[in-house]
């Protein structure tokens, strides 16, 4: 039986991550791959805790992670923000659409700081307009 007694697994690296700390990849051939803001939260394979050159072997923190973790984020962030992806897998303040990956538990701008990693989850805008030509008209009874 193989059990592993940490959330932290070690997969090649399919470029040069040696300056991406904190940089959350996804899984693209067997090799690791910076994420977007385009993915999905199912894209979603781990935070680099301790990144390499290419070819080299990362060490990946997995989502749900159960301890601290630094994160690369863009923007302003403050303590208790929910993270989600943005480019060159860095994270920013989610806003209405987003794949959020992890919680803030500090604030900072354009730095690594300290987050809590939770399962990606696509999260969606609370209330959907309806476009001009799908509102339905109500015609008066009186």
């Amino acid at each position: 039986m193989i059990t592993h007694q940490e959330q932290v697994v070690r997969r090649p690296a399919g470029a040069d991550f040696s300056e991406k700390e904190g940089c959350f990849v996804k899984l693209a051939e067997g090799k690791l791959q910076l994420t977007s803001g385009e993915d999905k939260a199912k894209d979603v394979f781990g935070v680099l805790t301790d990144p390499a050159e290419a070819d080299g072997t990362c060490d990946v923190a997995l989502p749900g992670y159960g301890g601290i973790v630094g994160v690369s984020v863009t923007g302003e962030v403050a303590d208790g923000d929910k993270l989600a992806l943005d480019a060159d897998g860095k994270v920013k303040k989610a806003g209405e659409t987003a794949v959020v990956v992890a919680v803030a538990l500090e604030a900072g701008s354009d730095c690594l700081v300290e987050a809590r990693l939770v399962e990606p989850v696509d999260v969606a805008p609370a209330a959907i307009a309806l476009a001009a030509s799908s509102a339905v008209k109500v015609k008066s009874t009186k």
